[in-house]
């Protein structure tokens, strides 16, 4: 791999761990304030960002997960839908399903086996309105 890409892929995880830290205050800040516009707005950006880098450094798992967290996010922004403690939840395990896979990026320059097939699945239905357990 070039060292410019590896530069570009640096600064990715860098930059994903300082949004990542701030997300998990702004999610305990949001399970008090499940209404708050500009908090729901910074966290949409958050995963925003994320899912756009990704597609541009070509990560297709945590691009995956972060564009069905995306269209939830969207639906909580926007009004279209409620927050719940189940849509807590999967927020927090996108969460953790992205620090995994940047650990990953971060050890081997890869996403790693993991798929996250099932929590991609879940954030899909949920964001259909189709209640997962």
């Amino acid at each position: 791999m070039p060292e410019h890409d590896q530069d570009v892929i640096r600064e990715f995880l860098v930059e994903s761990h300082e949004n990542l830290s701030r997300l998990d205050q702004e999610l305990v800040e949001l399970e008090k304030r499940p209404k708050d516009a500009a908090l729901l707005a910074s966290i949409f950006r958050t995963i925003h960002t994320i899912k756009g880098t990704c597609g541009f450094l070509g990560f297709t798992t945590l691009e995956a997960i972060t564009h069905q967290a995306e269209t939830l996010l969207s639906q909580l922004r926007d009004g279209e839908r409620d927050l719940n403690p189940a849509l807590v939840s999967l927020i927090l395990e996108t969460v953790d399903a992205t620090r995994k896979v940047l650990a990953a990026i971060e050890a081997s320059g890869e996403e790693g086996e993991s798929r996250f097939a099932d929590l991609t699945e879940r954030l899909r239905a949920a964001a259909q309105g189709v209640e997962t357990s």
